[in-house]
């Protein structure tokens, strides 16, 4: 091998070396993701983080039916934006929905809106649905509520006895937290 070929392929190896290496360093010192929160309201256990953007979120009860949360009613569940998921034969099955009256409610794409859920997973497991989902704090559709980080959200938890949406909640219960 000639001293140039040598010089050259040692200056390439080098580099990749410190690049692996100033790589590994920014990944150890990045911030550490912050961890979830948690409340609990009657049966339900609604957790929560703020992720950049997006709220990520979990709500679990002892159901094999559907679970929901609800961010900042104006009555019940009026103009609520409604995350509802189950798991219909071992896959997850989710909806964005509006609170069009006290007692109902709709999905955002059936009122004009969009379904902005990030991505969503259920899971039952010993008797307990337990549904996680990611929304942005503001997706800019009418039908969801802007979220903001340090403000007071009063939140809305249901659960029905069947994964179907349409089916009347078998209990409910709500709570106010502040999003960190």
């Amino acid at each position: 091998m000639s001293v140039s070929r040598f010089l050259a392929a040692a200056m390439v190896a080098g580099c990749a070396v410190f690049a692996a290496a100033a790589a590994q360093d920014s990944a150890a010192t990045g911030a550490p993701e912050a961890p979830f929160q948690s409340v609990k309201a009657g049966k339900f256990t609604f957790a929560w983080k703020v992720a950049g953007p997006n709220l990520s979120a979990q709500v679990s009860y002892p159901t094999k039916g559907w679970v929901a949360a609800g961010f900042n009613p104006t009555s019940m569940m009026k103009n609520a934006n409604l995350i509802m998921g189950a798991a219909v034969g071992g896959k997850t099955v989710s909806s964005d929905e509006f609170g069009v009256s006290d007692v109902s409610h709709k999905p955002d794409t059936a009122l004009g809106g969009k379904n902005n859920i990030l991505s969503a997973d259920c899971a039952q497991a010993n008797g307990i649905t337990t549904f996680s989902f990611t929304i942005p704090l503001d997706s800019g559709d009418p039908r969801d509520v802007k979220l903001t980080v340090g403000a007071k959200v009063k939140v809305i938890l249901a659960a029905g006895p069947s994964a179907d949406f349409k089916e009347h909640h078998l209990d409910v219960a709500k709570t106010t937290i502040i999003l960190r």
